[in-house]
């Protein structure tokens, strides 16, 4: 893909997130890129989005199409259009006692206004049919299974749950998606889907893509470049076509260095 100027540009991330460490970490990645984040577990990768995204203290300077983006505010972030699907779908992604159709329009409705019907001179009702109509038709692209609507997030398996994350990040119509492990604990059949929807999104919108994840070979299948993180930086970033044996001696190298710094 051409050069084109960065979407986002992270330089000196600093994030204090429990069991994550990142210390110095600076990337750029181009408008329209599917960019992977892969490293060894508690090395950062997890760290990186949730921090760019406000959900723990983070410090540096992230720029979002050359404009500062103020960081520890995540409600700033979806506000520039950022959308951030978490790895914990359970503890931030879903409301689990809640129907699918809240869950997929909740934060549209918080963020963008949007879902809802003016009554002149009474108050804003929800559009119960706006709501229910987007959700169907994520419903039916993404394969969810489900009763309706209506049906509770908390009674769908984990791979009918990660979609309904992914449908709830798609209705922010976002510039810039920040995913983290989009197929943890999902069958393959579903994985495959995931990984093809995401695929799909951002060649229609045009979509800025960070996926985060533990599985090297499903962000070499489906990312333009891959950065590999270690120690709480960015040990190195290669186009995906490279081959499995460079981003496998850049994690070596990442593991000898911890070795060598623990029997210092």
């Amino acid at each position: 893909k051409k050069k084109k100027k960065p979407a986002i540009k992270v330089e000196h991330l600093w994030v204090d997130m429990p069991g994550e460490t990142v210390r110095d970490v600076s990337f750029e990645v181009q408008k329209g890129e599917i960019f992977g984040i892969g490293g060894l577990a508690g090395h950062g990768k997890l760290g990186i989005p949730n921090g760019i995204m406000g959900l723990y203290p983070a410090g540096g300077k992230v720029k979002l199409f050359g404009k500062k983006l103020t960081l520890n505010k995540p409600r700033v972030a979806l506000g520039r259009k950022m959308a951030f699907v978490s790895e914990d779908r359970r503890g931030v992604g879903l409301l689990l006692d809640e129907p699918l159709d809240w869950n997929i329009t909740f934060t549209a409705m918080q963020t963008q206004g949007r879902f809802f019907r003016s009554i002149p001179f009474i108050f804003q009702m929800r559009n119960e049919l706006a709501m229910a109509n987007e959700t169907k038709k994520f419903i039916e692209a993404l394969e969810i299974k489900c009763t309706g609507p209506k049906q509770k997030a908390g009674e769908l398996s984990g791979g009918n749950q990660q979609k309904v994350c992914l449908a709830k990040a798609f209705v922010l119509k976002p510039e810039i998606l920040l995913i983290c492990e989009p197929t943890r604990g999902i069958d393959i059949g579903a994985k495959n889907l995931v990984l093809d929807t995401l695929k799909e999104y951002n060649r229609e919108n045009g979509t800025t893509i960070i996926i985060t994840s533990s599985e090297l070979e499903e962000l070499r299948s489906v990312c333009d470049r891959v950065a590999i993180v270690g120690e709480g930086k960015i040990a190195g970033i290669l186009p995906a076509s490279r081959p499995a044996e460079e981003f496998g001696m850049l994690m070596m190298e990442e593991k000898l260095r911890v070795a060598l710094a623990a029997t210092e």
